[in-house]
């Protein structure tokens, strides 16, 4: 195993193609000076294996591709309907080979749809190297954190249960204030909130979920940004969640009136 290793799993960043093309900018930059030192230590030693390579991984529309060419992952990458991953990878010969055990690597990871398969990772038998390249990379980055930090939190969380809570409570309060005239039992109030808190409690555990998807759409972990690229899918994705959680909604609030009557009737017959 190489003797030093820094990563750090990645929060919240809006990356484009500048973003992108610093990252490469400044790996290609390490790449040449490490390069540079092996060779001057070599002696006439063959250290081919010891040389770093850079290249790129690009997932998108439900393919992927490996390059060795930034300009030719900037192609698939601006003509892509959704990028899904896209991985910078600096590596040696000897790090490929032996699964990471041995030599240097360099690795930026970043998924929109895997927060934790999004992080940098950066190892080598040379603290140095590590560290200015580990740092280095961090630098570029913290330029481009977005605001995604407001929502992917566990606060953020929280106050969308208490919220769903309070609405569940205000719905059953209203449905049991016009259900109750009508069941002729006693105590019809508290026995018609009930009811109607129950069943919106069951729902709301598949109703909560579809409200964190549609979060994660609109403010997602890592996002990719392109000009001209993703704007209509965007609203689209956030129309169609909003018309169906109000649809949700809807059909709670008739299904608890539907089940008020049908009680009633039995209950007067």
């Amino acid at each position: 195993m190489p003797k030093f290793l820094r990563d750090e799993h990645l929060k919240n960043y809006r990356f484009d193609n500048n973003a992108l093309a610093q990252i490469n900018n400044f790996l290609l930059e390490k790449q040449v000076q490490y390069n540079a030192n092996v060779n001057a230590a070599a002696n006439g030693d063959d250290v081919l294996n010891d040389l770093l390579l850079l290249s790129y991984v690009i997932r998108f529309d439900g393919k992927g591709y490996k390059l060795d060419s930034f300009a030719e992952f900037e192609r698939y990458y601006n003509d892509a309907d959704n990028v899904e991953r896209v991985i910078f990878i600096l590596d040696t010969n000897r790090s490929e080979a032996t699964n990471r055990n041995y030599g240097t690597h360099f690795e930026v990871r970043l998924d929109v749809n895997d927060m934790s398969n999004s992080y940098i990772q950066v190892a080598a038998d040379d603290s140095n190297v590590v560290d200015l390249g580990f740092f280095g990379i961090t630098e570029i980055l913290e330029k481009h954190k977005s605001m995604s930090y407001i929502v992917q939190n566990t606060w953020f969380q929280l106050l969308v249960q208490v919220l769903g809570v309070a609405f569940g409570f205000v719905l059953s309060f209203i449905a049991a204030v016009n259900l109750s005239p009508h069941i002729k039992i006693e105590n019809s109030f508290v026995i018609s909130f009930i009811f109607t808190f129950l069943i919106f409690s069951n729902i709301w555990g598949f109703l909560s979920a579809q409200i964190y998807r549609l979060l994660n759409y609109t403010f997602p972990n890592i996002r990719f940004h392109r000009q001209g690229k993703g704007t209509l899918h965007w609203l689209a994705q956030g129309l169609i969640g909003g018309i169906f959680v109000a649809l949700t909604l809807m059909l709670t609030a008739k299904l608890a009136d539907w089940i008020g009557q049908t009680l009633q009737s039995y209950i007067a017959n």
